[in-house]
């Protein structure tokens, strides 16, 4: 088997599960193999496009391993199901979000209190639902009155679906891709930076920036520069896990550093020392009683949220053996999973 045809087993198989995976992946091989050598045979094709025209025949490999593995995709109909999947999980991942945080917002400028929070995430709700409801409708019109029926494998047509679209084969030695980890560390510098920066003022008043800090300028005594130091031991923890994957030794390390950072500032905002008075100051007026106590509320979930969903990600990865990486699938030949 050549890489384009371990990417088409990977791309059929990765998301069913392992008891049925192997099997897929061998019997996918052997019909690849049957074709390849049919239409080099039949003079359909040559040996040096033979395989690319194989995969354009057999279609797109989610069509065919739904039809393989008794899973047929008949929600919307053969034709429009993978584009109706494919837009639908693309809406879903940040329509029913943005509106919940910006409809939140507008609660609590105009003096909403604790039920803020609950009406955010119906609205978010009622959105997710709206939004599956129409877009099912609109599809299952378009399948209803297109005069043009076809089966599962022909939906590759309405995808424009080539063999050049296949995902790349996971590599066990750098599962995290290049670009992951840069973006990873010109997060962790912006917000250095902006420690530093904030210092200076980030207070807007009359249209011309403030001397006003927004953290309080104490913390530079000592948890200022620990948090610092925590960036940049973050920063070389994940240029680690970017040369060795994901172990259970490095999935408590990130559960440690998530939990170095969470707590002391949950602490200190609970404490009410982490903002600087001057700012406090000039915000409590604008702010009632129930808007500061959502906006706590919002601030404390939200740092202990994202931590713990970043620990636990890291003990998912750990359990699995390791990052995107290591997933097994038959026609990976990488030299990691060859050695073992």
């Amino acid at each position: 088997m050549t890489e384009l045809t371990d990417r088409y087993l990977f791309a059929a198989t990765r998301s069913l599960p392992a008891a049925q995976r192997e099997e897929l992946s061998r019997d996918l091989a052997e019909r690849i193999a049957d074709t390849i050598e049919a239409r080099v045979e039949s003079g359909a094709s040559t040996p040096e496009t033979a395989e690319r025209d194989a995969l354009v025949e057999l279609g797109h490999p989610a069509a065919l391993a739904a039809t393989y593995s008794d899973r047929p995709l008949v929600l919307i109909g053969p034709r429009y199901y993978l584009t109706w999947k494919r837009l639908l999980v693309f809406l879903e991942s940040f329509v029913p979000a943005t509106v919940a945080a910006v409809s939140a917002l507008g609660l609590v400028i105009s003096g909403g209190g604790w039920e803020v929070i609950g009406s955010a995430i119906g609205i978010g709700i009622s959105v997710a639902v709206q939004l599956a409801f129409w877009l099912t409708l609109v599809f299952a019109f378009i399948e209803r009155y297109d005069p043009g029926k076809g089966s599962a494998t022909e939906a590759a047509d309405t995808l424009g679906w080539t063999p050049e679209q296949l995902p790349q084969l996971p590599e066990l030695r750098r599962p995290h891709r290049r670009s992951d980890l840069v973006a990873g560390l010109v997060w962790l510098a912006i917000a250095a930076a902006f420690l530093v920066w904030q210092q200076f003022g980030i207070v807007w008043i009359g249209g011309e920036r403030s001397s006003v800090p927004l953290l309080d300028p104490d913390l530079w005594s000592f948890w200022l520069p620990y948090l610092l130091v925590l960036i940049a031991l973050e920063a070389a923890f994940a240029v680690w896990i970017y040369r060795a994957d994901w172990n259970w030794a490095n999935a408590i390390v990130n559960v440690v550093l998530n939990a170095a950072f969470a707590i002391p500032v949950v602490w200190l905002f609970i404490e009410g020392r982490l903002l600087s008075p001057e700012f406090v100051a000039l915000v409590e007026p604008h702010l009632d009683a129930d808007a500061e106590w959502v906006l706590s509320v919002l601030f404390v979930a939200g740092i202990v949220g994202v931590c713990a969903w970043d620990a636990i990600d890291g003990i998912i990865k750990a359990a699995r053996g390791g990052g995107r990486g290591t997933l097994s699938f038959p026609g990976n030949r990488s030299p990691q999973r060859a050695a073992r």
